[in-house]
């Protein structure tokens, strides 16, 4: 994309404000270490998940979280995005979906998420990840077809995360399949904090 630097033209005549009298922003340092975020639970990640931090700037003013970028890189199109609000305390488990990838991204909030690999010929077949992700460590989790999942809220406020699936909802036919939270045959439990 071309920068383009407008000539000095007065954009309000009564103030005498114009484009010049705007200060470009100074490049932002380079991000520090590694950009993968750390998963508790078995010593390898399921196969196909990812674990990205997010970087975050902050000033006086609060703090802004790059979500996605094709800058490090070619993406999934994005097609569908929404935001879940959680109560405190709240489990939404465990679910899995068959055409799409989860793509969620934690800024706010303590969430603790838990995945687990009961995909048939998987080389991480009864793997279980579980990430501590949020405010303190924002993070984008990329999530793979037929990985089972389920997020706590883990704080003592309602905290909110977005989802950037690689398909988009259709309420006559959701991509989405369901098993009751504590189901022995998912071999985890969110304990309360």
């Amino acid at each position: 994309m071309l920068a383009v630097k407008p000539h000095k033209t007065q954009l309000c005549p009564s103030t005498g404000l114009c484009l010049d009298d705007f200060k470009p922003d100074s490049p932002l340092p380079a991000a520090p270490g590694s950009r993968d975020a750390v998963a508790t639970g078995d010593s390898e990640i399921i196969d196909g998940v990812t674990a990205t931090a997010l970087l975050r700037n902050a000033d006086d003013r609060g703090s802004l979280v790059e979500l996605l970028t094709t800058r490090d890189g070619q993406i999934e199109p994005i097609v569908h995005v929404y935001q879940v609000m959680a109560k405190p305390g709240s489990i939404r488990a465990w679910v899995y979906h068959s055409r799409q990838y989860d793509r969620l991204a934690f800024t706010m909030g303590q969430f603790e998420i838990a995945l687990y690999d009961a995909r048939p010929g998987s080389r991480t077949l009864n793997c279980l990840n579980v990430f501590a992700l949020g405010a303190q460590q924002p993070a984008l989790l990329r999530i793979p077809p037929f990985v089972i999942h389920g997020v706590h809220n883990v704080g003592t406020e309602a905290a909110s995360f977005v989802n950037m699936p690689t398909a988009p909802y259709f309420r006559n036919s959701p991509d989405k399949s369901r098993l009751r939270y504590g189901d022995p045959r998912v071999p985890y439990i969110f304990h309360a904090r």
